[in-house]
């Protein structure tokens, strides 16, 4: 299938690493020209060395700056000659209980999983409309819909964000600007590992039906989708990539009667 992203031009926060990192792979693959924020500057050198003579530009900017945002969409439309895509992948995952989380962890979960959203967006709208049209793709979580206790601050943010994503479809409709989420399980990047330590050997797992952890390319090829013509009538809404997690209140009864 032709999904209509071949030299589309596709901008992809925290895209250095973990999901972010296969979302560039993905749309490479498709034929798009890539360009990625991050926060650490050897990481992007890093990043740029690895992916040098392909079509991808590297920039340093922080999502919870609406300035870094506003300078990523001017440089990738400079370099690129506009913007078709904008993917506001870049999250944060603190640890804490609400009553006593440091209010400067509070504030800077908002500020990344929130605010950096919003800044992107507002960034990247102007060349959509230029453009006649584009999307936004949202990190959302399952955790928007079942958040986690001792991690609360996230899943309240990422309700947020798919919140911000029906408001903004609604607003933008008019200008052929699709605004999408995508809500992965648990997956397997850097920003999980530490995480699985906290529970029982398969404890995660045992969540989902399909009995495993998400792959990072398994939610790439979600979002190249979500961004791509095939998903035309697709806006407003989040899809949920967790291999059903706790879709039943018993994900793993089958698997103990080793169906």
């Amino acid at each position: 299938m032709d999904l209509g992203l071949r030299d589309k031009v596709v901008v992809v926060t925290g895209g250095t690493a973990g999901i972010g990192r296969s979302c560039v792979d993905a749309f490479l693959e498709e034929g798009s020209r890539v360009v990625v924020c991050g926060r650490s500057e050897g990481r992007l050198e890093e990043f740029r060395k690895e992916y040098e003579g392909r079509p991808v530009l590297a920039v340093r900017a922080d999502v919870s700056s609406p300035e870094d945002m506003e300078a990523l969409a001017r440089a990738a439309a400079e370099h690129f000659g506009g913007i078709d895509v904008w993917v506001n992948n870049a999250g944060i995952y603190p640890k804490g209980n609400l009553e006593d989380m440091p209010l400067d962890m509070w504030r800077e979960t908002f500020a990344v999983n929130v605010d950096g959203v919003l800044y992107g967006s507002r960034a990247a709208i102007p060349y959509l409309r230029k453009a006649g049209g584009g999307v936004i793709v949202n990190a959302s979580s399952y955790a928007s819909i079942m958040p986690t206790g001792g991690r609360g601050a996230y899943g309240v943010t990422k309700a947020a964000v798919s919140q911000m994503t029906r408001v903004m479809a609604a607003e933008l409709a008019p200008d052929h600007i699709r605004v999408v989420a995508y809500m992965p399980g648990f997956v397997l990047t850097g920003i999980n590992a530490a995480v699985i330590g906290e529970y029982d050997d398969g404890a995660v797992k045992r969540q989902a039906v399909q009995n495993r952890y998400g792959r990072t390319e398994e939610i790439a090829r979600l979002v190249v989708f979500l961004a791509s013509d095939a998903a035309s009538f697709i806006t407003g809404c989040g899809v949920e990539a967790s291999g059903g997690k706790y879709c039943v209140q018993n994900p793993f009864a089958a698997w103990e009667k080793g169906n």
